[in-house]
């Protein structure tokens, strides 16, 4: 890969933190959708995913986030054995890595932002239970935010 391209994308990161860096590279609404495609629709292929995408991702910008994940190391592509013009994109280790917060962000909008009515929510078996530092975190949040933000509220 071009380490230029990678270094342009993450350039604005690097004067930041690690989450600005994370950000960077994931922050950006099609990204996140398309990586949901792969990950739980096993939608693998360029045509698969445009023809699947529920929120009307247009090629063009479909192509340009692909070529954006290959680029970053998240997503690698194999030439398809059954059809010599299509490629299969897979996830990196790396790709892997962001597999916990695609499934935070899901519980988080199945809790918050759902705009259905019918309740979602992963299985019993899915569910990832706390760190002990993010129940620590969480208690020490909780108690310093949100007396004050239910004031407000």
């Amino acid at each position: 890969m071009n380490q230029m391209i990678k270094s342009n994308i993450t350039s604005k990161a690097k004067n930041h933190c690690q989450i600005s860096s994370a950000a960077e590279v994931i922050a950006d609404h099609w990204s996140v959708i398309i990586l949901r495609d792969i990950v739980f629709c096993n939608q693998r292929t360029f045509n698969s995913i445009l023809i699947n995408n529920n929120e009307n991702i247009s090629s063009a910008t479909l192509a340009k986030r692909l070529k954006r994940m290959c680029d970053l190391e998240l997503l690698c592509t194999f030439d398809d054995p059954t059809h010599s013009q299509r490629k299969i994109y897979y996830l990196t280790s790396k790709g892997m890595d962001l597999i916990p917060i695609i499934v935070e962000m899901f519980r988080f909008g199945v809790k918050h932002a759902s705009q259905s009515s019918t309740a979602i929510s992963l299985p019993e078996s899915k569910k990832r239970p706390l760190s002990p530092f993010e129940e620590d975190l969480f208690e020490e949040l909780k108690s310093t935010n949100l007396n004050h933000a239910e004031n407000a509220i």
